[in-house]
């Protein structure tokens, strides 16, 4: 069984999903996913990737069983009525587990989320990823519940101008209840504040600003301060996490556009095909095009 949403999203078997709901996306990813899933983490780890970077926001909401994940090398334990935010370019790794799992997924593209008018400061987005995971009352997650049956229904009549307001006001819901809140966390250290910061500039600017150097100016820091707190905390080096970023862009225009090899040389920030290729290959083993062929 597999789900046929757009034409720009990729075919995928979500047979283990009781239900899944797009609007459809201009480019890399679909603007705006809702689904329920009830299965084990095993399963979910074949159909999706078990450890991948994150494309876009997402809050999940588990309404029945537990399972352990890492965010951004940090783990965590989650269970009944806890739920997580991710933003774009955290570094998500589900742990293997039998145990069977209910929950609630919403997703939403960097355009989904400007046209909510939604601005994600640095200041927010470094406090969610020193704190991405809170617990919610009964009443709350009934609430929350709710509010999903109800985006599925407006997702799947394609109206996009409900959604939006849905979405906001959930966002605004969690807001006042969750990590998202907009004081900042008096418990983030340095290092947490700065890898945050730094995170959101790589997703802001990673397609035309790919060396490691402008970044730490951004921040007013020297690049090895910043490359050696960035590696304490998420364990990854910082000009890695750039070009993990960078390629997960040229993956999904690859995959969801048909714009020529150049244009999207270009639009990653390369200065010819040439040194895209050169640079596709290194991580991916094969060139843009033979990636795109067989996908």
């Amino acid at each position: 069984m597999k789900a046929q949403d757009n034409e720009n999203h990729v075919l995928t078997d979500f047979s283990v999903f009781q239900w899944m709901s797009f609007l459809p996306g201009e480019t890399s990813v679909d603007d705006l996913s809702v689904m329920k899933y009830s299965g084990s983490i095993n399963k979910m780890n074949k159909v999706l990737p078990p450890d991948y970077l994150v494309p876009c926001y997402t809050i999940q909401i588990i309404i029945s069983g537990d399972f352990s994940i890492s965010i951004n090398n940090q783990d965590y334990h989650l269970s009944r009525y806890d739920g997580y935010f991710l933003s774009p370019n955290f570094y998500v790794k589900r742990l293997d587990s039998d145990n069977i799992i209910e929950m609630y997924i919403l997703s939403f593209s960097r355009k989904f989320a400007k046209e909510m008018r939604m601005e994600f400061k640095l200041s927010q987005v470094a406090q969610v990823h020193a704190k991405p995971t809170w617990k919610m009352s009964e009443h709350k997650v009934q609430r929350l519940v709710h509010y999903f049956d109800l985006l599925r229904e407006v997702v799947e009549d394609k109206d996009r101008e409900a959604a939006i307001h849905l979405v906001y006001s959930l966002f605004e819901y969690l807001s006042s209840n969750t990590a998202l809140e907009k004081q900042v966390n008096p418990n983030m250290t340095r290092n947490e504040e700065i890898t945050g910061k730094f995170m959101v500039l790589v997703d802001n600017h990673c397609e035309q600003q790919h060396s490691l150097d402008w970044y730490a100016s951004e921040l007013c820091l020297s690049t090895r301060y910043v490359a050696n707190t960035v590696k304490e905390t998420l364990g990854i080096n910082a000009s890695a996490f750039i070009e993990r970023a960078l390629m997960q862009r040229a993956k999904n225009v690859l995959v969801m556009t048909r714009k020529p090899i150049q244009e999207i040389a270009e639009q990653l920030g390369f200065q010819n095909q040439s040194h895209f290729g050169t640079f596709f290959r290194r991580h991916e083993g094969v060139s843009p095009a033979a990636f795109r062929k067989h996908q």
